[in-house]
């Protein structure tokens, strides 16, 4: 059986983006089947059976199918050779912790809803900007917390990058894409704590086309 592991989503999804971060950094080969979330493609009865929700990303490895992105993520980290970002001390694994589930529980969504108002209105729902100023609000709050759980350390789980970092990278790229960042920028080191993973080669390595993004009108 090949030990060259299958991730199954398309590069733009925010949480695909999240794990070729990692994939990077750890100089793992790999195969993609990229699977358009905007287009349905996820829901489609062959993925059902990877995923029975229509969600993505899924990783295969040597017979193990995982499900969720912390979950896939945590695995890469261990199961591959290369430097570790899960840091070695309790304290700074909290904070990875703790950064991971505050994005996915208050931060992706939001995320999501205001990039969707920009270029994927339909698929959104068409929220109003009176929506998106409420989900930029939370937003706000989220950040506001990462860099105060971050504190004086360069990244927000000690002095290296961690999953919390590129957990929530992809986000903040496309909030930058529809040009939202501008009332995150005045927090206390979000602008040097976002310049520092913007230079990251695993993070310049997978930015993904975004050529085809958005919908087509017609």
């Amino acid at each position: 059986m090949s030990n060259k592991p299958v991730l199954y989503g398309y590069s733009p999804s925010s949480y695909v983006f999240s794990v070729r971060i990692l994939l990077a950094g750890k100089s793992v080969a790999y195969d993609q089947v990229p699977l358009d979330v905007i287009a349905g493609e996820p829901r489609s009865a062959e993925h059902r059976r990877l995923h029975p929700f229509g969600k993505v990303p899924v990783l295969v490895h040597d017979g193990l199918r995982m499900l969720e992105t912390s979950a896939i993520m945590r695995y890469i980290n261990d199961a591959f050779g290369g430097a570790s970002f899960i840091p070695d001390n309790p304290r700074d694994r909290a904070r990875m912790d703790m950064a991971m589930g505050l994005h996915e529980s208050y931060g992706y969504a939001a995320m999501a809803r205001v990039v969707g108002y920009h270029r994927f209105p339909k698929f959104a729902g068409h929220p109003s900007r009176e929506d998106v100023e409420g989900e930029l609000e939370r937003l706000h709050t989220l950040f506001a917390e990462l860099m105060r759980l971050r504190g004086d350390s360069p990244y927000i789980a000690g002095d290296l990058p961690s999953l919390a970092d590129f957990f929530v990278a992809p986000a903040c790229f496309y909030l930058e894409e529809v040009g939202e960042t501008g009332r995150f920028l005045d927090l206390p080191g979000f602008a040097e704590w976002w310049a520092r993973v913007n230079a990251l080669p695993e993070y310049q390595t997978v930015l993904p086309d975004l050529s085809q993004w958005g919908e087509q009108a017609g």
